[in-house]
């Protein structure tokens, strides 16, 4: 039989702009996928997503999913869970983590000023990405880039708000940049970028693993997913072939409560899963589907 099931979650979280997250899973053969539009960033919302995969129920096997965070849990339920015990670089976020080289932070929000007083700090022990979500202008950008050599970072990812800026500021600073809103939205001319080091992608919101250059790295990131979603990140991270790359997954400790049976951990530079499985006693059940099997999907 194939047997497909839908459940709903509500999780309270400690992100300040999204204190309750909510998502769909789906349970396929056994196999899971969550299905979580980030608001604000995501194309679709989450009632849109509900009724793709509603509609999609019977025919998981046959018909292509249209929306990104639909078609990501599909992937991801169409591999048997759980999977083996595993572990994959990790790139700490927001909050330095004791023998974790590399740190990510967020830095639109903030003055030149306090970037770079806090870039001095923070680069005294770690190596740093630098997050401005497109929202510094030119200007600024190239202020902060006068106090630091090329060589400081691991790359400052999205530093203005538009790619032709960006082309700009590659050019006049050679610092190793990364794109992510850049290449989702123009991926062709983004990859033009000069000095480009990463595409950092969010599998929730692109819905798919895009194929870059060989020069450049491929950095997988959340979007606030729970547990069991970045569980499945981290999968396909470990399956890309690069076991060196810190991936972007240091986002599920601000959830209160997990949907694993065992927690992933974050130990010494690494993102760990040892073992265990989706508890469903978090979860609460919207359909289910069931067919005669016609051979694997």
């Amino acid at each position: 039989m194939n047997i497909a099931n839908l459940y709903s979650y509500s999780l309270p979280t400690s992100i300040r702009a999204l204190p309750i997250r909510s998502g769909l899973l789906l349970e396929w053969n056994g196999g899971w996928g969550e299905i979580a539009p980030l608001p604000g960033f995501s194309s679709e919302t989450l009632e849109e997503a509900k009724e793709e995969i509603s509609t999609l129920l019977p025919h998981l096997a046959t018909r292509p999913a249209k929306l990104p965070s639909v078609r990501f849990a599909i992937d991801c339920a169409k591999l048997p869970f759980p999977p083996k015990p595993f572990r994959i670089p990790l790139a700490a976020f927001q909050t330095p983590r004791p023998n974790f080289p590399i740190l990510k932070l967020k830095l639109g929000h903030l003055t030149v000023e306090e970037a770079v007083t806090f870039i001095k700090k923070m680069e005294k022990t770690h190596r740093l990405r630098l997050d401005f979500n497109q929202k510094w202008d030119l200007h600024q950008a190239l202020e902060l880039a006068n106090h630091f050599p090329t060589h400081n970072f691991d790359y400052l990812e999205e530093p203005v708000s538009s790619l032709e800026d960006l082309i700009t500021f590659s050019k006049l600073t050679k610092l190793p940049i990364a794109i992510d809103e850049s290449f989702r939205t123009n991926p062709e001319k983004a990859l033009q970028v000069l000095s480009l080091q990463a595409v950092v992608v969010k599998p929730t919101i692109t819905g798919f693993i895009p194929q870059v250059p060989p020069h450049v790295t491929l950095v997988l990131s959340s979007s606030y997913e729970t547990s069991l979603g970045l569980l499945q990140i981290a999968r396909m991270g470990a399956s890309l072939g690069n076991p060196r790359t810190a991936h972007g997954l240091d986002t599920y400790s601000f959830f209160h409560e997990d949907l694993l049976s065992h927690s992933l951990e974050a130990k010494k530079g690494y993102l760990l899963w040892k073992g265990g499985n989706v508890n469903k006693s978090k979860l609460c059940w919207i359909a289910t589907h069931s067919s005669p099997s016609k051979g694997s999907y």
